[in-house]
């Protein structure tokens, strides 16, 4: 078993310099997380990657890198590269998805690029792929490529992590529709999908109900091939690493260094890429304003402000520079002197040591961006702090925020508030700064980057364990079932009515029983050996009506009604929510010609099967946001069904109602049918050894077993009934 990791950039980078080459591995925690989980978990670490160099150079230097991981690059040519990582990737994902939609530059031939270049990766995951294998896709170049490898492995373990924010549903909306749909249904042909923050989290799943339509329990989704489950698993860093360094014998020279250069003055420090969600012209802003509205603190503080070129080939970074640039000239122009300049300002990467240097020099860590996924600055200024000194100011609106919560948090637009909070930790005691670092260091010391990747690659496979092994009910496992019917002596079979009995029909009451269906249940309950149950979400009347005088056991709407010899509530009362509901759905009956409400004594559903398709369906997103919102903390279930959104009492339960009044006979062989969401609930309480159940049609599910359609199901129960063909023909 190997760990086959995606991502954009390789963990080690190959240039020619001065005729030499020269071989980088990255330091990068990424890398160096996985690589120690790998190591770790005795599993070999393959990496696959967008090469930043030609195949020549790779073929002459393959083998002279550090072989403690194998490295598979990928060649885009470089008119593709530059569409599908700088046009879509960085001028549509990154600026939408980081709330900036007045940037994004989306053209057809640019999502076309993006598409082809998931393709190729795939090919290449599928070149090196073997069964057992995880694959861990991150980030949003390659949102796609989950499903795609699912389409090559089935049952491959799959999980995906994206590394920056996901917007919510009225800014992703803004996609085109292909777009909206290849980056959902990607995404979701992973096992694991994780996120920063449970914001993310529910931001996603809403748009995967509201543009595709598919509803999750738990934050699980369930499909034909898999499940998917999506959670939170905010990265972090190497603790060990930047608390260490603190001691470094070239660190310490360096801060003296810092320190005796500013000897005289408090040390605000801020370091990021070049980056407009950064915030940095707000930063400037409000340190010009903590100058103004505090003047005492003039000639006593310098703001070091380091810069790390990014992306400068694109056209909103090279703007966003030349702002910064003319900001800091201004302020230090402004507020200056020539025994003063306010900002140092720097625009280069800079190393490790100096970092650590300027991180524990700095009696502030000014950190503000507008939106992050996470932001490991934030922590790696804590991590260093091993003097348990300094102060974090941190934007809310970073996903590190959620984690740190002895930082100074600030709204990074509210300049006034900043220069407020810039004062407020320039004056705090010691004590004060020790307990908050301590108890920050606490908490990234046990939630670590090892314990982030783990955590995630055991969920993936977890995940990947609960996925639907049901199999197709044909030739030997159709044989074997009917084998241990035969031998078993007293016999449990429930069975769904819609969709498992009849075809679903564009009224509820057009789909009534047959002939067939009555003589096949029938001979079934005669036999003595059987007891047979319908368990369905029909009212009592109906079931009544068409089944009530066959001696048969009957469960109404999901659970909420049950019959033995008379009928009795499961549950007692009458909902207080109904009138509400059905005022809201009458609402939407209006608006959309051919939906109907079909009110129930313990739920209440909307049709919209006659409604047309995209109008039903829109609507039926818009209703099932609003409903969750009105009856939230009610005792309610609402079940986004095919065609229909239906609201329903909790205790009314098709799984809970058998347990405790059906199941809890003395059966040697139980038997269970069913299509939809709530015949779920009942396949999940059927786990002892001599309980099966039968999905019917497509989805992913708990069933055992899996039949295509209601000609199929009732051809089976004839079988089990004992009816050869031709005496169903006679009988009918």
């Amino acid at each position: 078993m190997k760990i086959i990791t995606i991502s954009y950039r390789l963990p080690l980078s190959i240039k020619k310099q001065k005729g030499k080459v020269k071989i980088t591995q990255s330091a990068g925690g990424l890398a160096t997380a996985i690589l120690s989980y790998s190591q770790k978990s005795d599993v070999n670490l393959t990496w696959v990657g967008i090469a930043d160099f030609d195949k020549t150079t790779w073929e002459n230097n393959k083998d002279r890198y550090d072989r403690n991981f194998d490295i598979e690059p990928v060649f885009l040519e470089r008119s593709l590269n530059r569409q599908f990582y700088n046009i879509f990737s960085n001028s549509v994902l990154w600026a939408l998805f980081h709330y900036f939609p007045s940037y994004v530059e989306y053209t057809d031939a640019s999502f076309e690029a993006y598409t082809k270049a998931n393709a190729i990766v795939a090919e290449k995951v599928n070149s090196i792929y073997e069964p057992g294998d995880i694959i861990w896709i991150h980030d949003y170049h390659f949102m796609g490529l989950a499903k795609i490898i699912r389409e090559y492995h089935p049952d491959a373990k799959i999980g995906y992590f994206l590394h920056i924010p996901f917007p919510n549903f009225e800014l992703f909306r803004i996609l085109p529709n292909k777009a909206k749909k290849y980056i959902l249904e990607g995404v979701l042909g992973s096992n694991l999908i994780g996120f920063h923050t449970w914001d993310n989290v529910i931001h996603f799943t809403e748009c995967v109900e509201k543009i595709l339509g598919l509803s999750h329990k738990n934050f699980l989704f369930s499909q034909d091939t898999h499940r998917s489950k999506i959670g939170s698993y905010p990265i972090s860093i190497d603790f060990d690493k930047f608390h260490d360094a603190f001691d470094k014998e070239n660190v310490i020279t360096l801060r003296n260094e810092i320190k005796s250069l500013y000897e005289d003055k408090r040390i605000i420090f801020s370091v990021d890429r070049l980056d407009y969600t950064k915030g940095i012209t707000n930063r400037l802003n409000a340190f010009e304003k903590f100058l103004q509205k505090y003047p005492e603190w003039r000639e006593k503080v310098v703001f070091l402000l380091v810069l790390v070129p990014s992306r400068e080939e694109i056209k909103k970074y090279g703007e966003r520079k030349r702002m910064i640039e003319l900001t800091v000239g201004r302020i230090n122009g402004n507020m200056g002197n020539y025994k003063w300049t306010p900002i140092v300002y720097q625009y280069q990467s800079v190393d490790f040591d100096k970092l650590i240097a300027l991180y524990t020099s700095a009696d502030v860590a000014l950190i503000s961006p507008v939106r992050d996924g996470m932001n490991l600055v934030a922590k790696e200024y804590v991590a260093s702090r091993k003097d348990l000194k300094g102060a974090l100011i941190l934007s809310s609106m970073a996903g590190a925020a959620k984690e740190l919560k002895e930082a100074i948090t600030i709204n990074p637009f509210d300049a006034e508030m900043i220069a407020d909070k810039i004062s407020l930790v320039l004056n705090m005691s010691e004590d004060e700064q020790h307990r908050r670092i301590k108890r920050m260091q606490d908490y990234i010391k046990k939630h670590d980057v090892f314990h982030w990747a783990e955590t995630f690659l055991n969920d993936t496979e977890e995940s990947h364990k609960q996925d639907s092994k049901s199999k197709m009910l044909q030739k030997e496992e159709r044989k074997g079932l009917i084998e241990k019917f035969n031998t078993a002596s007293k016999r449990l079979l429930l069975l769904d009515f819609d969709g498992t009995l009849v075809n679903l029909q564009s009224r509820p009451e057009l789909a009534t029983p047959d002939d067939r269906v009555i003589n096949i249940l029938s001979t079934l309950a005669e036999n003595p050996k059987n007891e047979v149950w319908i368990i369905s979400g029909r009212n009592r009347e109906f079931l009544q009506q068409w089944l009530g005088h066959l001696p048969i056991g009957l469960v109404a709407e999901h659970g909420g009604y049950i019959k033995r010899d008379d009928w009795q509530p499961v549950i007692q009362g009458i909902p207080e929510w109904k009138g509400q509901v059905v005022d809201i759905m009458q609402n939407y009956v209006d608006t959309n010609s051919g939906s109907f409400i079909e009110i129930k004594e313990f739920g209440i559903a909307f049709h919209y099967r006659n409604v047309d398709e995209k109008q039903g369906f829109n609507s039926s997103r818009e209703l099932l946001m609003l409903l969750k919102n009105h009856l939230y903390n009610t005792p309610t279930q609402i079940i986004d069904g095919n065609k229909v959104i239906e609201v329903k009492h909790y205790m009314a339960h098709k799984g809970t109602t058998c347990k405790n009044n059906v199941l809890c006979g003395d059966h040697d062989f139980v038997l269970a049918f069913g299509d939809d969401k709530t015949d779920e609930d009942l396949f999940e309480m059927l786990t002892a050894e001599n309980e099966y159940s039968v999905k019917v049609g497509p989805g992913n599910t708990f069933a055992n077993y899996r039949l295509e359609s209601v000609e199929e199901v009732l051809s089976f129960l004839a079988t089990l009934a004992g009816l050869t063909a031709t005496e169903e023909k006679q009988l009918n």
